[in-house]
C-alpha cells in the first residue's frame, strides 16, 4: 500500500472560499468598471462585455483549481460541482451589460470522470486534474452572444531515480521530481519524500544524510543513505504545488 497524502482537508476549505471569493471580487470589478464609464458608446459597450467575459473565464479557472486543490487535500469529489454551480449563480446574478446565463459541463471522457482525473501511481507518474466545459450566453441591451470555453487545470509529477553503493553496508538512494502545472514546469510548496522499509513508509531525515535540492525550474533532487541489502527500492513524493493542488507518485528504484 502507497503512504497516505497528507489530509489537510480544512485548509482545502479555505482554499475553495478564496478562489471564489477571488472570482467573485474579478467579476463585480468588471462590472463596476462599466458602470462608472457611463456605457457611451456601442464600441465602449463591445469592449466592456469582452473585458466581463475575461474576467468570468479567469474566475472559472480559479474556481476550478480551488475545487481541486480541496479535493486533493482531503476533500469530497462533489466539491468541484458544488462550487461551479455556486459561480454560476453568481455569474448569472449580474445584470449590467445584459441576461448572462452560464452553463457547464464536467468531462466524463476517459480518464476523466465527473471532471476529474485523480490517478496517483505507482509507475513513476501522478496526475491531479480538473476539465469542465463552459457555455457562456449574453442577451439584452443590443447583445446577443453564445461564448464557449474550457477550463482544463493540472499538475502532474514524474519521478525517476536509481540507488549507488557507497559501502558495503550503505547505499545511497538518489530521487528526482518532476513538476508540471497545465503540463509546464511549475514550483511546489512542499515537497515531502518516503521510501519502504518492510511494511512501513519512512520518511528520510538527518539521520539519512536527507537533502533537497531545488533547482528553479520544476525540477527537485533528493538523495538519502540506507542501511540495506535490497538492490531495489520503493519510494514514494508527495508534492502540494504552488496553488495548493496535492499530487503524489510512486516508483521502484533499482541499484546501478
Amino acid at each position: 500500500m502507497m503512504p497516505k497524502s497528507h489530509k489537510r482537508a480544512r485548509s482545502g476549505q479555505i482554499i475553495v472560499v478564496s478562489a471564489l471569493i477571488i472570482a467573485l471580487i474579478m467579476t463585480s470589478t468588471a462590472a463596476y468598471i462599466y458602470e462608472l464609464s457611463g456605457n457611451v458608446g456601442e464600441a465602449d459597450n463591445s469592449q466592456a462585455l469582452n473585458d466581463f467575459v475575461r474576467s468570468i473565464v479567469l474566475g472559472s479557472k480559479h474556481v476550478a483549481i480551488g475545487a481541486l486543490a480541496n479535493i486533493t487535500n482531503g476533500g469530497q469529489n462533489q466539491t468541484l460541482t458544488a462550487n461551479l454551480n455556486k459561480w454560476k449563480v453568481a455569474v448569472e446574478q449580474q445584470f449590467l451589460l445584459g441576461t448572462f446565463s452560464l452553463n457547464f459541463t464536467l468531462r466524463d471522457i476517459v480518464p476523466y470522470s465527473s471532471g476529474l482525473y485523480v490517478n496517483w501511481g505507482t509507475n513513476g507518474s501522478g496526475v491531479s486534474g480538473a476539465y469542465v466545459g463552459f457555455l457562456l450566453k449574453v442577451s439584452g441591451k443590443g447583445i446577443e452572444m453564445q461564448y464557449p470555453y474550457s477550463i482544463n487545470a493540472s499538475t502532474r509529477l514524474c519521478i525517476d531515480g536509481f540507488i549507488t553503493q557507497i559501502t558495503s553496508e550503505t547505499k545511497q538512494v538518489m530521487l528526482y521530481c518532476h513538476l508540471l502545472s497545465e503540463e509546464q514546469p511549475a514550483l511546489a510548496k512542499n515537497v515531502t519524500v518516503y521510501y519502504r522499509e518492510s511494511t512501513n513508509w519512512m520518511t528520510p531525515d538527518a539521520t539519512n544524510n536527507y537533502t533537497l535540492t531545488d533547482y528553479g525550474n520544476g525540477t527537485y533532487e533528493a538523495t538519502f543513505t540506507l542501511e540495506t541489502s535490497a538492490t531495489s527500492i520503493d519510494v514514494s513524493a508527495h508534492i502540494f504545488d504552488e496553488r495548493d493542488i496535492v499530487v503524489q507518485a510512486n516508483a521502484t528504484l533499482t541499484q546501478q
